[in-house]
């Protein structure tokens, strides 16, 4: 892409991203933030319990990386690697939101633990021309998680 990119073309990647995330690709996830406020840390920044807030929805793209069947011991298992999602910014920044390491994302009735976060997307190599974030993320389970679930 070349560097000649001016705001009005960056404007209209934006709203470009926007209409393909959520009109056409239009996957809903839910972002579970963690309250910082009240997380009880110990000697070496670790806490047992985590307390979240109430879920975000937000749409995404999501990159399911292919199962790997893996033979161990008795039989065949199959390991999958960590996920991707992939949130635009200016989302996030509508509704005033920013994933965490440690966040859990609800995708698809399986939670996953966001283990790293890359914003450097830019356009046309400018920093001030950002445009997505890119969480990767690992399987956990339901068990360990401080969430309650609204059923309406």
């Amino acid at each position: 892409m070349p560097r000649f990119v001016s705001e009005r073309d960056f404007l209209f990647f934006q709203h470009i991203n926007r209409e393909i995330v959520v009109d056409v690709v239009d996957v809903e996830v839910v972002l579970y933030k963690i309250i910082h406020e009240v997380v009880n840390v110990n000697i070496y920044g670790e806490s047992l319990t985590k307390p979240r807030y109430r879920g975000i929805s937000l749409n995404a793209l999501i990159k399911y990386p292919k199962t790997q069947p893996a033979a161990e011991g008795f039989g065949y298992d199959t390991n999958q690697p960590g996920v991707e999602f992939r949130f635009v910014r200016k989302i996030l920044e509508d509704v005033d939101v920013y994933p965490d390491v440690g966040d859990i994302i609800k995708y698809n009735e399986n939670y996953y633990e966001i283990d790293n976060t890359n914003e450097i997307q830019l356009v046309a190599g400018r920093p001030e021309y950002n445009h997505n974030i890119i969480c990767e993320t690992h399987l956990t389970r339901k068990s360990g998680l401080n969430i309650e679930e609204t059923h309406t």
